[in-house]
């Protein structure tokens, strides 16, 4: 479910046509799959000491729901396009989010409170999809470099914690990262990450002059 990022364009259409190659699942074996998740989610001491035969069975469980639902993401993704950033690339961060939030919703959802799992997901992608909406306005009001940055960031984040289920370490994060040809060190991730923190209120003035300095 990665997209390349070398051609985003490309990549679009690719990962656009892969999310309606595969048909709904039944209701019995989505709740089949979900209660192998909940295993793993639910394991006593957390899922990351849940034993590794419990971890597999519920990761395939969770690749199998996502790949038979990435079709909501495309379908939702087309409401919401018009009020997303428009270039090839902001597209594919958007479904690859898209998917992130998909797998957030197969970790989360619970059979036994009585909704369709579709319905469930399609929150959870729309909840996606909003945010992106928020960061690109507050993208506009920060340097452009810096933003492509903290979204990166956010993206790896995303995609270690699905993966995992541990979220990254900042240090493993800013590893990651390149500035001005150098990686970044854990401390100038962490200013970066609260200059972003600091435009959801507009108080841009508590790092202008850091950022003139950066």
């Amino acid at each position: 479910m990665t997209l390349t990022p070398t051609a985003p364009a490309a990549s679009v259409c690719a990962w656009l046509s892969a999310s309606n190659r595969h048909h709904p699942l039944t209701e019995r074996t989505v709740l089949e799959l979900s209660r192998r998740i909940q295993r793993w989610q639910h394991h006593p001491e957390g899922p990351a000491k849940a034993p590794a035969a419990v971890r597999r069975s519920a990761l395939r469980a969770r690749d199998r729901l996502v790949r038979h639902n990435l079709r909501l993401v495309s379908h939702t993704w087309g409401r919401h396009r018009h009020s997303l950033p428009a270039s090839d690339e902001a597209t594919a961060d958007a479904l690859q989010e898209g998917a992130l939030n998909l797998m957030r919703a197969a970790e989360k959802y619970d059979p036994a409170r009585g909704y369709r799992f579709s319905t469930y997901a399609t929150f959870w992608v729309r909840r996606g999809f909003a945010e992106i909406e928020q960061r690109g306005k507050r993208a506009i009001r920060f340097p452009a470099e810096k933003a492509a940055l903290v979204l990166k960031v956010q993206r790896l984040s995303q995609e270690q914690e699905a993966t995992t289920g541990r979220p990254p370490s900042l240090a493993w994060l800013a590893g990651q990262c390149r500035r001005h040809g150098k990686t970044l060190s854990a401390q100038a991730l962490a200013a970066l990450l609260q200059q972003w923190q600091l435009t959801r209120t507009g108080s841009l003035e508590a790092f202008s002059a850091d950022s003139k300095d950066n």
